[in-house]
C-alpha cells in the first residue's frame, strides 16, 4: 500500500508505518483517517470509503504485491488464488456481517457508484429529504428496519465528495454526509453494535470538519458520548460532552447548545453528581429559549419539536432522581408523541417507569413496562429491550408481588 500510495502521489509520499496507524484504527495505536486519506485509500483497495470504515470485508486479496510476498505466488497468478468464488474469505472476514447480515454494504470497484451523476444543489436537498425520512421512520418502526437503507444511502453520498462543481455545493455535501452518518450512528446504538456506532460517528466528525460545521461536530461528540451513557459512565461521557460544550461557545445555533447540556446533566447524574446535573439542565432549558425553527440546523429538527423535548427533559430530571418533574415532562411528551412514533413512546414509557419506582409505585410500574415491552419489541430496539431488563433489578425488592413476577416472565421467558 505505502509504495503504491507513493507511485501514484510522490508529492505525498507515505512509510508502511503510517498506513498501519490509519489501518489498525480505531485501536489506541491507531490514527483516524481524513475523509481524503479514506478517498485515495478506496482507490488503492478499489472499493469505496463507507467500505473501509465499516469494518466488514477484508481487502487484501487486491493487494498483488503484498499476495506475492506473503503467498509465494506470481503476480499473473493472484486471480488463480480465489478460484471457486468471486474471491477468498480471508481470516475474520464478515464476523460484523454474521451479526448483522442485513446491512451488509457490497464492496464495489471505487467510482463506480455515482459517477456519471451530476451534482447539484437539488440533489443533496434530496439527499436531506431521504435522510430526514429515514430518520421518521427509525421513529416508527426501529433501527433494525431502516438500518440497511441507510447504511446504503450514506455510501451513496460518500461516493460522491470530491465531484462538487463549487465550495458552495461541496459544503452542502459535506453536511449531507455527516447528517447520514450520525443517523446511521443512532441506529448502531439503538442496535448496541457500539464500534459500529463510533465509525459512523467519526464519518460525521470529518464531514463536519470539511463543511466547516462547528455546530455539526459538537452535536456528532454529543451522540458519541451517548455509547458511555448507556454503559452508565458518566465521566467518560462529559470528557465527550465537555468537548462539545467548548466547540458550541461560539457561533453554533442554540439547540445544539441546549441538547448537549441535556446530555450533560444525564451524564453527571451518571456519574454521581445531582447538583451539577441540575445546573446543565437549568443551562439546557436557558438555551432552548432562543431555539426556533429559522436557526435550527436541519440535522437537529426533532430537537424544536415540542414532544421530543418533553421526552429528554423528562428522561433527564429521571436521572437526577427528581421524580416529580419528570412526571410531569414524561406526560407531556406522552401526550405530544404521535402513536406512529413507536419507538420513541417505548423508551418514554420506560423513563416512566423508572420515575414510578422511585416514587415506589410499583404496580403502575410494572403497567406502565409491560406497555413499553410491547412496543419495543415491535420495533425490535435492544437498547430498549436492555433498559426493561435493568428495570427488573430495581424491581428485585418486590419480587413476592404478582405485577412483578409476571413482568419477569414476560421479559425473561416469552420471546
Amino acid at each position: 500500500m505505502a509504495e503504491e500510495w507513493s507511485r501514484r502521489w510522490p508529492d505525498d509520499r507515505k512509510t508502511a508505518k503510517i498506513i498501519s496507524t490509519w489501518e489498525v484504527w480505531p485501536r489506541s495505536t491507531g490514527h483516524a483517517p481524513s475523509l481524503d486519506t479514506l478517498g485515495k485509500l478506496a482507490q488503492l483497495y478499489g472499493c469505496r470509503a463507507a467500505d473501509l470504515l465499516l469494518d466488514w470485508c477484508d481487502y487484501r486479496h487486491l493487494d498483488e504485491a503484498g499476495q506475492v510476498r506473503t503467498l509465494g505466488i506470481g503476480p499473473g497468478d493472484v486471480d488463480k488464488a480465489h478460484t471457486g468464488s468471486e474471491r477468498a474469505v480471508m481470516p475474520g472476514e464478515y464476523i460484523e456481517a454474521q451479526a448483522m447480515p442485513q446491512t451488509v454494504i457490497t464492496v464495489s470497484p471505487a467510482g463506480a457508484a455515482g459517477s456519471g451523476i451530476a451534482l447539484s444543489a437539488p440533489l443533496i436537498e434530496t439527499f436531506r429529504r431521504l435522510t430526514d425520512t429515514y430518520r421518521v421512520m427509525d421513529y416508527q418502526t426501529g433501527a433494525q428496519s431502516v438500518q440497511p437503507q441507510v447504511a446504503g444511502h450514506l455510501t451513496h453520498i460518500l461516493q460522491l465528495t470530491g465531484k462538487a462543481p463549487t465550495t458552495a455545493i461541496g459544503r452542502d455535501l459535506y453536511q449531507a454526509v455527516g447528517d447520514a452518518a450520525q443517523l446511521a450512528g443512532w441506529l448502531a446504538i439503538d442496535s448496541q453494535h457500539y464500534g459500529q456506532a463510533q465509525s459512523y460517528c467519526q464519518i460525521a466528525l470529518a464531514a463536519a470538519d470539511q463543511a466547516g460545521d462547528r455546530g455539526m461536530r459538537a452535536y456528532t461528540l454529543g451522540v458519541m458520548s451517548y455509547i458511555h451513557l448507556h454503559a452508565g459512565h458518566g465521566q467518560d461521557a462529559l470528557k465527550l460532552l465537555s468537548t462539545a460544550s467548548e466547540l458550541a461557545t461560539k457561533g453554533v445555533p442554540p439547540a445544539v447548545r441546549s441538547w448537549i447540556a441535556e446530555a450533560a446533566s444525564e451524564a453527571h447524574a451518571f456519574a454521581g453528581d445531582p447538583s451539577a446535573g441540575m445546573r446543565a439542565l437549568h443551562q439546557a432549558e436557558r438555551a432552548f429559549d432562543g431555539v426556533t425553527t429559522g436557526n435550527t440546523p436541519a440535522w437537529l429538527s426533532f430537537f424544536n419539536n415540542e414532544a421530543h423535548a418533553a421526552r429528554l427533559l423528562g428522561r433527564a430530571f429521571m436521572r437526577l432522581r427528581r421524580p416529580a418533574e419528570a412526571t410531569t415532562a414524561l406526560h407531556e411528551a406522552l401526550n405530544l408523541l404521535p402513536d406512529t412514533f413507536v419507538r420513541e413512546r417505548a423508551g418514554t414509557l420506560i423513563d416512566l417507569a423508572y420515575v414510578c419506582i422511585q416514587k415506589q409505585e410499583i404496580e403502575e410500574a410494572c403497567h406502565v413496562a409491560l406497555n413499553a415491552e410491547a412496543l419495543a419489541r415491535a420495533t425490535a430496539s435492544e437498547r430498549n429491550l436492555r433498559r426493561l431488563r435493568e428495570l427488573l433489578v430495581e424491581l428485585m425488592p418486590w419480587t413476592g408481588l404478582e405485577c412483578v413476577r409476571e413482568l419477569y416472565r414476560k421479559l425473561l421467558l416469552d420471546y
